[in-house]
């Protein structure tokens, strides 16, 4: 049976209007293309946008939907790529990608700082044998230098003035063995050259599960050990919060990740599944997570791919000149490759159509933004479409009944990671495991059945029904 929602007379108005936006082509090609980003790129967020896509005729969805308890939906990112960029050059990826990028890309500094320590290892962390037998060789140059000095001194005043004026192009190789030197600390200070004790193999690298469960999630994870009232499976994914400018961890109802409930939280659900197949508390790294989201929509992402080298290493080239194009890191690569921008979708006309689509709208029990929500040209045209018609986006997300993972100030904007406490990130994250150890009860919940759910569309908290 297929419920059928006739009170949205405004909902089916503005799906008239999407209507001849639904089969999209994209503008600037040839000559007017844009030109390719390198690693001069710099990433910011602009806003979070969320469309409503077409759902399945599955019964149990339908009613979760009607009843006000689900939504489906799809979140995508919106962001620019340069601090001076305007609307024309904002552009959009999966939400999913964009926080995938950028937390890994926070998170997994230290590891891919010493992916790059590690190859001037023998630069930066010499042998101690080696140390001192260039020490005592640098001993017995000083003495026969000075030697052949106090012999020589007088019949070669000129080429100690050559000389002078090498030791000084010396100074200036040697101000860049000190970057080099800089570059040295920073890999000892990290811990790059440390080797791993004994008994530590089964330490947990939270790093590492975080980067995991970030992929998962940006995919749509589906949770284990963990089943709703019904033995139905939920899946753990991304959509965007109530305010538009960040994204949360959501609970779906389906492997797509698609049909958001505003009934479950993230963090009830991965608290009440225990452990991840490396007996890691999923509930702990959802914590852990906290800190890196924050700043993944509060701070700027630089796309230049950092290149080290020794400068004495003769047969190191590099391009004096500086004309070469800047290569872009992997994180913005990421971010990138899949994006359009917002401003060169546009819609075909389809015209033709209008009188079939109309029948079919007559069988039609919800109306939708988009057919499919893994369509980013499709995507694209109806949110440039929106934003050039004034309308503004809808959220789902309830931050009362699923959670936040963010700090806001009291205007209701986010901190930046420059503006909290000062404590560093291994406190805040022993602070955030002990609010994490109190978990509420998963909540019991059915959708199968109208007997065990009193929900009616009076009860609904969510977004509108569009």
């Amino acid at each position: 049976m297929k419920f059928t929602i006739f009170a949205l007379a405004g909902a089916l108005a503005s799906a008239n209007a999407h209507k001849q936006l639904r089969k999209v082509h994209r503008k600037l090609d040839g000559e007017n293309a844009r030109d390719e980003l390198d690693g001069s790129a710099q990433i910011s967020f602009a806003k979070c946008i969320e469309v409503t896509v077409q759902p399945d005729d599955d019964e149990d969805i339908q009613y979760a939907i009607q009843s006000g308890y689900a939504k489906p939906v799809k979140s995508f990112a919106a962001f620019y790529t340069n601090v001076y960029a305007n609307d024309n050059e904002m552009m959009m990826v999966g939400l999913g990608d964009y926080v995938a990028a950028k937390v890994k890309s926070s998170a997994m500094k230290t590891q891919q700082m010493c992916e790059s320590c590690r190859e001037f290892e023998e630069t930066c962390n010499p042998e101690e044998e080696e140390v001192e037998e260039e020490e005592a060789a640098d001993e017995e140059e000083a003495a026969e230098e000075e030697e052949a000095a106090d012999e020589e001194e007088a019949a070669e005043e000129e080429g100690a003035e050559e000389e002078g004026e090498e030791g000084a192009d010396d100074a200036e190789r040697k101000l860049a063995t000190a970057i080099d030197d800089s570059f040295c600390y920073e890999c000892q200070a990290n811990g790059c050259y440390v080797e791993e004790e004994e008994g530590e193999d089964g330490a947990v690298d939270y790093k590492e599960q975080l980067a995991q469960f970030i992929e998962q999630t940006a995919e749509c994870y589906q949770v284990e050990n963990y089943a709703d009232a019904n033995g139905n499976a939920v899946y753990v994914g991304m959509t965007c919060g109530s305010y538009g400018d960040a994204a949360e961890f959501a609970v779906f109802l389906d492997e797509d990740c698609t049909i958001e409930t505003n009934k479950l939280s993230a963090a009830t659900v991965l608290a009440a599944a225990g452990a991840n197949d490396d007996g890691v508390s999923m509930s702990q790294v959802y914590s852990y997570a906290a800190m890196y989201m924050q700043e993944a929509f509060t701070t700027t992402l630089s796309c230049e791919q950092v290149e080290y080298y020794d400068p004495n290493d003769g047969d190191y080239e590099y391009n004096a000149d500086g004309d070469a194009a800047v290569e872009m890191n992997e994180a913005c690569g990421n971010i990138v490759d899949d994006a359009v921008y917002i401003a060169d979708c546009a819609a075909e006309d389809a015209a033709e159509e209008d009188e079939e689509e109309d029948e079919e709208d007559e069988e039609k029990w919800y109306d939708f933004d988009v057919e499919d929500g893994g369509d980013l040209d499709e995507v694209c045209a109806i949110v440039n479409y929106k934003m050039n018609a004034g309308e503004s986006f809808e959220y789902f997300y309830d931050e009362k009944t699923q959670g936040t993972t963010y700090e806001r100030d009291i205007t209701g904007n986010l901190k930046s990671s420059s503006s909290k406490s000062g404590m560093g990130g291994g406190m805040i994250f022993l602070i955030i495991l002990l609010v994490a150890g109190i978990v509420v009860a998963p909540v019991a919940w059915l959708i199968n059945s109208k007997k065990n759910t009193q929900a009616s569309e009076t009860d609904y908290q969510g977004g509108t029904l569009s």
